[in-house]
């Protein structure tokens, strides 16, 4: 975000994408080697939720893969590097550099669809940490046609939607299996296919939270969210 050279509003807006919203405690997500989290690369999205890769205590925006993730919001108080004289700067934290990662707390985020109401449950997209208000038990999902072989963990001919992280199902796909990586039009997943052949996959395109909305919000605006309200 470039340094404001203009005054867009007569009134300045409420709150700032990845902001606080209220004084309420906030917590931050504690990472199990006792270390600070790293930002990857690319660095996360301010204001988003991200992955934290136990394996290596790298922060991305994007699910890594990993078996074992946490996952955290990235409020706006970061480490940052603004080089040159008043140069500007975006919503990406600097990779290699520390960074928190939220629990829970009043913070401000953006929802491209809106908020109907308040109290719904706030998913977060595995390709990007984005933000999406739903009621309970209902993720975003899309569906592809791919091919598998018996014994091989390869999807070939998976969508666009198609990211890391995604838990999958379909006919020979095992439960409980996810997209540890995806290049192209193929995929690898957690786990062998037991069957061979050309199958429809549904994957979960986000996941949900513990977070809720505590303000609606048109589309493309920001929303309060909060664990504990």
């Amino acid at each position: 975000m470039a340094f404001q050279t203009t005054v867009p509003a007569a009134k300045p807006a409420p709150f700032i994408e990845g902001g606080w919203t209220g004084f309420n405690p906030h917590f931050t997500l504690t990472n199990p080697d006792e270390g600070m989290w790293v930002a990857g690369t690319p660095g996360p999205i301010i204001g988003r939720f991200a992955f934290a890769n136990v394996a290596n205590g790298k922060v991305t925006s994007a699910h890594p893969g990993a078996s074992d993730v946490r996952v955290g919001f990235v409020h706006r108080d970061q480490p940052a590097i603004i080089a040159g004289l008043l140069a500007g700067d975006n919503n990406q934290a600097v990779s290699g550099q520390g960074i928190d990662l939220l629990e829970d707390g009043p913070v401000a985020a953006k929802f491209a669809a809106g908020v109907a109401k308040t109290g719904l449950l706030v998913y977060a997209s595995y390709a990007d940490g984005s933000c999406r208000a739903a009621v309970a038990a209902s993720p975003a999902t899309t569906t592809y046609a791919a091919t598998t072989a018996s014994g091989s963990p390869n999807l070939t001919g998976v969508g666009a939607g198609a990211a890391p992280g995604q838990p999958v199902t379909g006919t020979g796909i095992p439960a409980n299996t996810y997209l540890v990586s995806v290049s192209g039009t193929t995929a690898v997943m957690s786990a062998n296919a037991t069957a061979s052949g050309s199958i429809t996959v549904t994957a979960n395109t986000d996941f949900e939270t513990l977070w809720r909305t505590r303000s609606v919000c048109a589309a493309g605006e920001l929303a309060k969210i909060s664990v504990r309200g």
